[in-house]
């Protein structure tokens, strides 16, 4: 595995993890999150497949260790950057995988540069906030800018985690709320405002490439009957698989399952089709 930083033409500074060989995989994480999303996802394509996966995964400008050169960040901003690194430091067409947030900016850069894009893996993503997601999120960034983020891990993993992983997986949701309260207060809700203000419906029926995605049946932000309207307006068909006893965070709550549901998927996505 390499970590390192790469410096954007707009000065902004992107931490990186790079992880394994074969063709390039762009992971993208959701609000509050960052590289450490992947980290086992990347370790377990990169060493225990026939064909090893690239995984490459980044904090988004602003966050995490990155740097963003522009203030307030955007959505529009992240995209550039993002660009950026695929064309100089990746160099060859990817596949995203976007989870949460990442989904819209997986639509938003396929929408900005698709000539970098050869598919796209969504993962518990959809392409607007619905209304209940807006009115929670708004709510959760007003307090934290004034009250700050302490406190808020153990209330935030509830709606993140199924009952089963909350019951089972107490070590994995408690190293997440710990991670979650160390996290820059004014980042995460910038990201909020973000994620908030971005609606990529009008992309959807637009996605040529081929798609994927993996889903948890206990997920409130993506929950299944909103997937399945979001996956049925797309132009191809997208290979999606939903992981019963998962929320919005199935690398955690089932990372055997989930690993290997990408895997497929990717390995579906990197076949080349036949010419006729």
């Amino acid at each position: 595995m390499t970590a390192g930083l790469f410096t954007a033409k707009s000065g902004s500074v992107l931490h990186f993890e790079d992880y394994g060989n074969g063709p390039p995989v762009l992971a993208l994480h959701g609000i509050g999150g960052g590289t450490y999303f992947f980290s086992g996802l990347a370790k377990r394509l990169g060493t225990q497949t026939e064909k090893h996966h690239r995984i490459l995964s980044v904090d988004l400008p602003g966050t995490g260790n990155s740097t963003s050169s522009t203030h307030p960040m955007t959505l529009e901003s992240w995209i550039a950057d993002l660009g950026d690194f695929v064309e100089r430091h990746i160099g060859e067409p990817i596949v995203i995988l976007g989870h949460s947030l990442g989904t819209i900016l997986a639509l938003k850069a396929y929408a900005t540069w698709p000539q970098h894009i050869r598919g796209l893996l969504f993962v518990c993503g959809l392409p607007k906030a619905r209304a209940p997601i807006h009115e929670k999120l708004t709510a959760r960034a007003e307090s934290i800018d004034r009250d700050g983020i302490a406190g808020w891990g153990p209330k935030v993993s509830p709606g993140v985690f199924s009952a089963a992983s909350l019951r089972m997986h107490p070590e994995i949701v408690g190293m997440f709320e710990r991670l979650f309260e160390e996290q820059e207060p004014s980042s995460y809700t910038r990201s909020i405002e973000v994620l908030l203000a971005a609606d990529l419906n009008a992309v959807v029926p637009t996605v040529m490439v081929p798609t994927a995605g993996v889903f948890g049946a206990e997920d409130l932000y993506a929950p299944p009957d909103a997937v399945a309207e979001f996956l049925a307006r797309l132009p191809r068909p997208c290979r999606a698989l939903t992981l019963e006893g998962s929320g919005h965070m199935p690398f955690f709550e089932e990372p055997e399952r989930f690993a290997a549901a990408v895997d497929a998927h990717l390995r579906h996505l990197h076949t080349p089709t036949p010419a006729h």
